[in-house]
């Protein structure tokens, strides 16, 4: 975690700059005494930042590369995205997407914000609908219902629990990966976007068998690392909608339901060869295999081998 206490506009505004590209932040509107705080941690490609702005000051932004989606807990914030106005309230999200030219509005504002690589989501988009990369656009800064507001801001506390309460789990690389992707999907199903409306285009039939073995075989000899779905798809030969279709004809599975259950039985194998030496055995191997949340995996791990983790850690 890092950040920085300044009072200083210059030093703030560089920290800005640094955190997310593309940020040009102006002078401040105010002659009162100027502070400004942040907290930052990592979390895959993207981060989570706690700002605190003092004063009220103006910022145009045309982030390059990463999409920030921030929540205002006091204080008062003002985004304006072409001829679009928001007025942003304690308590809700407003996405600043990447590429596009936003004004943004501080004024003694305190706000969580979320910065999400721009290429994680395309390539979540990408997989999920058939839509062209180029052609993702967010065609809104708000939420598309008050339901979807609450549930990003659930999304965002599961991932703040996992990097709070056990860091050294947030910061195995498969956790890492899977937090990262956990808040594309949340951006993509938060804020309007082409998505939906989209045609989305139906897989060619290439449903065979050796696809399935090339996918699989790649799968099993990069478990240990990060996959997306779009790098299985290019070493099966298809697409990744393609990919979806021949798992599901053949295997009756998709294939990162597949990819969990290579990395479960690995943690497995893991549990049955390690010495019972600490109470952070089992976490640690979980996250190791990508699995964050420890109770989700103790259901799963049971459902699997009709135990829980620590009885075969034991045995």
């Amino acid at each position: 975690m890092d950040g920085v206490a300044t009072s200083d506009p210059d030093a703030a505004h560089r920290w800005l700059e640094a955190a997310y590209s593309g940020y040009r932040p102006e002078e401040s509107n105010s002659h009162r005494d100027f502070r400004f705080r942040s907290r930052n941690v990592r979390v895959g490609n993207g981060s989570l930042a706690r700002l605190c702005y003092s004063s009220s000051a103006d910022n145009n932004v045309v982030l390059s590369g990463v999409m920030v989606v921030a929540q205002p807990d006091d204080g008062g914030m003002k985004v304006s995205l072409g001829r679009d106005e928001e007025a942003v309230l304690p308590g809700s999200p407003v996405l600043l997407p990447a590429h596009q030219a936003v004004s943004v509005l501080w004024a003694d504002t305190v706000a969580d914000c979320v910065g999400v690589q721009s290429a994680d989501v395309e390539r979540v988009a990408v997989e999920t609908t058939g839509l062209e990369r180029t052609a993702l656009r967010f065609t809104g800064l708000r939420p598309m219902s008050p339901e979807l507001g609450r549930r990003w801001g659930e999304a965002v506390r599961r991932v703040v629990d996992v990097l709070v309460d056990r860091p050294e789990v947030g910061g195995a690389p498969l956790v890492a990966t899977a937090l990262t992707e956990r808040l594309a999907r949340a951006v993509l199903a938060t804020f309007p976007s082409t998505t939906l409306v989209s045609h989305r285009r139906l897989p060619p039939d290439h449903a065979t068998p050796a696809v399935v073995r090339r996918a699989v075989e790649h799968i099993e000899g990069n478990a240990h690392r990060a996959m997306t779905l779009t790098e299985i798809a290019d070493a099966a030969g298809v697409g990744a909608r393609g990919l979806q279709a021949c798992f599901l004809r053949h295997r009756d599975t998709t294939p990162t339901a597949y990819a969990e259950r290579v990395r479960m039985a690995r943690a497995h194998r893991d549990l049955v060869d390690t010495d019972p030496g600490g109470p952070d055995a089992v976490p640690m191997i979980a996250a190791r295999w990508g699995f964050a949340d420890h109770s989700g995996f103790a259901a799963a791990y049971r459902d699997a081998y009709g135990r829980l983790p620590e009885e075969t850690l034991r045995r």
